[in-house]
Formats: C-alpha cells, structure tokens, sequence
C-alpha cells in the first residue's frame, strides 16, 4: 500500500482521536455552553473571537475538528483514486459517511446541551474511530500469531485494571480525564484490531476474546463519565443495546478480513 496514503491514514486516525479527547474536556469544562445558542458563532468580538478560556477551549475544539474533517476527506479522496483494497475503502467511507451527523450533534451539544445528546456524540466519535482503525488494520501487514498471544495476554491483565481504574474501586481526580480516556481508546482500538488480525489468521476464538475486550473497555468507558461528572442518560439496558451493536459491528468487520495466504493457521 502507497506509503503516502498509510501516513496520511495514519495522521488522520490519530488526529481523531485527539479530537475526541478535546471533546471531552470541552464537554467536563462546560465549554459550549459559553456559547450558548449562537452556534456557530460564540461569545467574542462579532462571535468569532473568543472572550475567555472557556469560550477559547470551545472555539480550539471546533477549529481542530475542521482540520480533521478536512483530512479525512482528503483521505477518502486517495483512497478511492490510488488504493485498491476494497475494506480500507468502505471502513474509510463509513468513517466520513457518519461526519455529517457528528457535526449536527456537536451543534446540538451547545445549542441544547442534553445528557442523551452528548451520549449519542460519545457514540457516534467511538463508531468513527473504530472504521478508522478498522482500516489502519487492514492497511499493514497482519501481525504473527506470536505477536496475538502477546495482545491476547495484555488484554487479560489491561482490560481487568481498566475497570478497576474507571472511578469505582479507586476515586480518580477530574483532572485524570483526558488521560483516562487517551487509555480507554488506544486500548479499545488495539484490541478492535487485534480482533481483525485474528480473523486473518482463522483463530476464531482469539478473535472473540478480542472483540469482546474491546467492546467491554467501550462500554466501561461510556459509564464512567458519569463518573467523571459527565452526565449521560443511557440506562443499563440502553447501555447493554449499545454494547450488542458494537460487539456486532466488530465481528462483522472481522468477517470481511481476507485470510492473506495464512488461512491454514489455527493456533487456538
């Protein structure tokens, strides 16, 4: 694969995530609601400048998703000019097809501001960043069987402590959050991919451990905003939905991974 669309994927992906990160802070800090129903605009000179650090956070937010809304689009376009790999092509496009309705809910967010708004935001950045990594995956060479044991052992001591560390065995200060969740997503994206390269190897059990790692570090990171003082109104059941969907839409994902000349290997 052209190594000038790897980067530029590559760049995109974790530039997303920073965006999402930013996100939450900008959600803990109250920032939007500076705005408060002049969106696009904000509270500076003319509502394009802004008037304090609150106001700046939200303004630094919006400015750095344009840019990755740019980057990704840029993405898209090499993607389906240069690159023959039809999954890279899909998971990219399902990447930006969801941007539209990122948009609107991050309106929504300032403008109304409600605990299922900004949960259905959380949701919907979560499903963008996993085609992204679906595609980053799929746009390098699958690791060796050795190299997932390895992830599949890291997952059984990480995703353990990952619930003990999310607010309710251990009081975690406020100002952890960004790094809380830089965690949460680099290690829910990891196994996400680890679940695909799996599906490339035919180990269908590891392929299951993974994504169900995966999924349960999502969903522990959605309950612990309220932790956190992020108030979201999804209910358990609600949550138990989502946590369905996204188990689905990994193992789907990991359906279409192609064997790559290993299909013979089955190690569990």
């Amino acid at each position: 694969m052209d190594r000038r669309f790897r980067n530029l994927l590559f760049g995109s992906t974790a530039a997303t995530l920073v965006l999402m990160l930013v996100g939450l802070y900008t959600a803990f800090v109250g920032a939007g609601l500076t705005c408060e129903r002049r969106w696009p605009f904000c509270d500076g000179w003319l509502g394009l400048f802004p008037a304090n650090w609150t106001s700046f956070v939200e303004w630094s937010h919006r400015l750095l998703a344009m840019l990755v809304g740019f980057a990704l689009l840029a993405t898209l376009y090499l993607v389906w000019r240069e690159q023959d790999d039809r999954r890279v092509k899909w998971a990219v496009t399902a990447a930006v097809a969801l941007l539209p309705s990122q948009i609107i809910l991050g309106a929504l967010t300032v403008t109304e501001f409600t605990a299922v708004i900004t949960a259905a935001h959380f949701v919907t950045a979560s499903l963008i960043i996993l085609c992204l990594t679906a595609a980053c995956a799929w746009a390098v060479e699958t690791p060796s069987v050795e190299t997932l044991r390895t992830l599949v052992i890291a997952a059984i001591a990480l995703v353990p402590l990952h619930l003990v560390l999310d607010g309710s065995l251990v009081v975690m200060p406020l100002w952890a959050l960004v790094g809380f969740y830089a965690v949460s997503f680099l290690l829910s994206c990891g196994l996400a991919a680890g679940a695909l390269w799996a599906h490339a190897h035919g180990l269908g059990r590891t392929r299951s451990l993974l994504a169900v790692g995966s999924t349960v570090t999502w969903l522990d990171m959605l309950v612990a905003r309220r932790k956190f003082g992020l108030d979201q109104a999804l209910t358990d059941v609600g949550a138990i939905v989502v946590l369905l969907a996204l188990l689905a839409v990994v193992w789907t994902l990991s359906k279409h991974s192609t064997v790559g000349g290993l299909s013979g290997v089955r190690a569990d």
